[in-house]
């Protein structure tokens, strides 16, 4: 799929015009696009699955934050690649705990007194 193509999809899904208030976000929207691109799912199919994880949540009440937009974002791109069998939900659930684990262990590193710098050029590193 050449870029104009895909333009053309994500503006007949309504894709076009999208922000990001977080980099998470951003990067599960590439994600999406990618998957698109290598014909994995259309941005049709993907934007019905979209569509339905928004009214699930809905039934709870009003959507009315961008993380709780990019959560159902984040639904629907999983259920499309789990129907594809190229996602395992209980391999997700380890690396999300994973992922979980890392971050508190560099909050809790920040928090524990660790001050010196981290030097980002090459002089600094052996």
């Amino acid at each position: 799929m050449q870029p104009h193509e895909l333009l053309d999809q994500m503006q007949r899904a309504g894709l076009a015009n999208l922000s990001f208030a977080s980099p998470w976000a951003a990067r599960l929207f590439g994600m999406t696009l990618a998957a698109a691109q290598k014909k994995i799912f259309s941005l049709q199919e993907f934007q019905q699955a979209l569509i339905a994880s928004i009214q699930l949540h809905e039934q709870d009440g009003c959507i009315d934050s961008d993380e709780q937009y990019y959560t159902c974002w984040l639904e629907a791109l999983q259920g499309l690649l789990e129907q594809q069998d190229l996602i395992k939900p209980e391999r997700l659930g380890v690396r999300e705990d994973q992922l979980l684990a890392a971050a508190q262990d560099r909050h809790d590193h920040q928090r524990s007194g660790h001050h010196h710098p981290h030097h980002a050029d090459s002089e600094h590193h052996a």
